[in-house]
């Protein structure tokens, strides 16, 4: 369980992380209807992260 919580938070830390350089570079207007990668790769990546714990977790329960 140790080593699940320690991902998870690794996960959530890049996650956070990846979000606070999107909201930066919001602000600075580096993101145009053209110029949006960054926006769509910080969705992409968390989105991804949440799909996978839920069947992690999913998993867990389920296979216990």
């Amino acid at each position: 369980i140790y080593v699940f919580t320690a991902m998870h938070l690794l996960h959530w830390l890049g996650g956070v992380i990846a979000l606070l350089v999107i909201f930066i570079k919001s602000l600075r207007l580096k993101y145009s209807s053209a110029n949006y990668l960054g926006i769509q790769l910080g969705s992409t990546y968390w989105h991804f992260l949440g799909i996978l714990w839920v069947y992690l977790y999913a998993f867990l329960i389920f296979i216990h």
